[in-house]
């Protein structure tokens, strides 16, 4: 927008923006009179320092004036329109409207001056122009109609202001604001899952006091039934009572591996740092892990007989894991690849990569979300506690992972 000044000497000057100091003596003059000519001589000298001043608010003001007459041509322009757009007053005036435009604002142009004239009022908008140097700049610009001293429209001129900098702090606060925007969603969503763990905490705390007492009630039962069992003389009612019992102690241990999960997660992870042979930690995890036969199984260490400090016991926690994810998903048999090193600045690289049915897209972004599984016997923990574990280490875990083709899981901590 122009300065208040400008659109008040503006609004003074509608008619005659351009008019000299002689013909505005001309047009302040009043019929002869002896009487009168103290009071014309003032009324001259208020007509020439108003216009004066004008003339010097013209020249002086950082904002663009300029005049066009109704055939696009320029008529004049101050010092600051000519400096605005890189060119000389006389330059400007062999230019048309339409070189000093961007394209897309040629048509613009025609519907504001055209209803500029048509009703006479003034207009204010926005637009950008070419310089010389065939830079682009924004501007707002306010155009009025031109008339003669007699009233005839003669033309348009305009008031523009180059509002680069208003544009650049405008997209500096949208900028802000979508920051501010992320960080105020970040917090409702950090808050959220706090709410939630507190919950899962609450459960856990009921969970761990409702269950174990009954499966610890179970388990004594169980061994006191396997005992009676031993005394029976008929061998095929002993095995078949074998087998149940076993079924039963599997389902124990399962119910047990629930409640212990649960109660895992929501306990703060306490990291024992001890030294860890990494390659011995491989062999040991794949030890653990009953891997089918279908299921071929590389090892990639590319360090000779690296060492790291690590809590061993959380560490192979989290590879075990991830090796049994890798296993699960590759029902029909593939390739168990686990790679490892431990690069100059220090930092150890684990990798456990399947062939197998891969992460769908949709699901990809609740991996790590705690109670989330996919598996029909899941409880949604193993992955969440494998990022508490590595996170604790001073570490990150990541995925990547392709549908119908496999996935690959890395963690990434200090070796010391």
């Amino acid at each position: 927008m122009p300065t208040t000044e400008t659109a008040q000497i503006a609004a003074e000057n509608q008619k005659t923006p351009f008019k000299n100091s002689k013909n505005t003596n001309q047009h302040s003059s009043t019929p002869n009179s002896t009487n009168n000519n103290e009071h014309n001589k003032n009324a001259q000298k208020a007509l020439i320092s108003a216009e004066k001043r004008y003339r010097r608010l013209y020249q002086t003001t950082k904002d663009g004036i300029m005049a066009r007459d109704l055939e696009g041509k320029m008529i004049d322009c101050n010092q600051a329109y000519a400096k605005m757009l890189g060119y000389s007053k006389s330059e400007l005036k062999k230019l048309s409207i339409k070189q000093l435009l961007p394209k897309k604002y040629r048509e613009q142009r025609e519907k504001i001056v055209n209803k500029v004239l048509k009703t006479g009022r003034s207009i204010v908008f926005e637009r950008e122009y070419r310089r010389k140097d065939g830079s682009v700049f924004p501007a707002s610009v306010r155009t009025w109609r031109l008339t003669d001293g007699k009233g005839n429209v003669v033309g348009i001129w305009s008031i523009v202001r180059d509002i680069s900098a208003q544009k650049r702090l405008q997209k500096s606060l949208e900028k802000h604001a979508g920051n501010l925007e992320k960080i105020v969603e970040e917090r409702t969503k950090q808050l959220k899952e706090k709410e939630r763990l507190a919950a899962i905490g609450q459960t856990a705390a009921m969970v761990g006091h409702d269950l174990r007492n009954p499966l610890q009630t179970l388990l004594g039962e169980l061994y006191l039934a396997k005992s009676e069992v031993e005394e029976l003389s008929d061998e095929e009612a002993k095995l078949n009572l074998k087998e149940s019992f076993r079924i039963i102690e599997d389902q124990i241990a399962y119910m047990d591996k629930i409640v212990s999960d649960l109660q895992a997660f929501v306990q703060p992870v306490k990291i024992e740092k001890k030294t860890v042979e990494l390659h011995a930690l491989l062999n040991s995890v794949l030890a653990t892990v009953t891997i089918p036969t279908n299921v071929s199984v590389q090892i990639k260490n590319h360090n000779a007989a690296p060492t790291l400090l690590a809590d061993p016991q959380l560490l192979k926690r989290v590879l075990v894991n991830l090796v049994t994810n890798a296993v699960q998903a590759m029902p029909n048999g593939g390739v168990l690849t686990v790679s490892a090193k431990i690069n100059a600045s220090g930092q150890v690289s684990i990798s456990v990569k399947d062939t197998g049915v891969g992460i769908a897209e949709k699901i990809k972004s609740h991996i790590f979300t705690p109670l989330f599984t996919t598996k029909p016997r899941g409880q949604g923990f193993g992955l969440a506690v494998c990022k508490r574990v590595i996170e604790a280490h001073g570490g990150s875990i990541c995925f990547e992972s392709q549908e119908g083709k496999g996935s690959t899981f890395t963690i990434k901590f200090p070796a010391r």
